[in-house]
Parts: structure tokens; sequence; C-alpha cells
């Protein structure tokens, strides 16, 4: 696995597959958890239909950072609700 960067597109490269995120800003974004519908199929030569790969995808690329965030926001919403009493 690994990705590169053409023309300002960061290209993602599995065994068998090649995606690339729907929009390049999601990259900035701080808060956003990465779900299926952020990710664009450009090559599918696997056994697994489109769903279960951006699935597949999402728990082997990206869970560890949809996680911090995951724990940062509710983190953050406790504190706010210990404040507000």
């Amino acid at each position: 696995m690994h990705a590169e960067i053409q023309k300002g597109t960061v290209y993602y490269h599995g065994a068998d597959y090649k995606f690339k995120l729907a929009d390049e800003q999601f990259h900035k974004h701080t808060s956003l958890v990465l779900r299926p519908q952020h990710i664009r199929i450009l090559e599918n030569k696997s056994d697994l239909s489109t769903k279960d790969l951006k699935t597949k995808i999402i728990e082997t690329w990206f869970a560890q950072g949809n996680q911090r965030v995951r724990d940062y926001s509710n983190a953050k919403r406790r504190s706010k609700r210990i404040s507000n009493g």
C-alpha cells in the first residue's frame, strides 16, 4: 500500500485497487470522519464489490485517524456538558 501525489491529487494504491478522495479538501479537515461516500474508486481488480471495497479501504487506511477524531470530539462534548452543568 502506498500513496502518491500527482498534479496536486493524492492517489492511494492497494494491492488490487486504486482510489482517491472525492474532494482533495478532505485532506485538510481535522474533524472529518471519512466514510465510504468520501472515496472515489479509480480501479478495482479485487473480487469485492465497490461498496465492500470502500468499507475495506476505510478500515485499512483511515481507521486510526477516524478513531482519533471520534475520541477528540467525544472528549470535547463531554467537557462542554460538564462545564454547562
